[in-house]
């Protein structure tokens, strides 16, 4: 009923939740293994930080592998 009014319901924001944190994972997964890292430790955090905290478990997760790991 909801997408016929083109409103997203609760299954249409978990499957985007779950994209964005699969993308956010295979980026930092690449950037990760390219840098010598260990890249699956840090995908899992970032994905189950963006898909379970949201946006600022996302942010929160970010700077410090930024911190850890790109600033090196």
């Amino acid at each position: 009923m909801l997408l016929q009014l083109g409103l997203p319901g609760v299954a249409e924001y978990f499957l985007l939740n779950v994209v964005i944190a699969a993308v956010v994972g295979y980026f930092t997964y690449r950037d990760a293994e390219s840098r010598g890292e260990n890249a699956v430790l840090w995908a899992g955090v970032m994905a189950a930080a963006s898909f379970f905290l949201s946006f600022v478990g996302f942010l929160i997760v970010f700077l410090v592998y930024y911190v850890l790991v790109v600033r090196d």
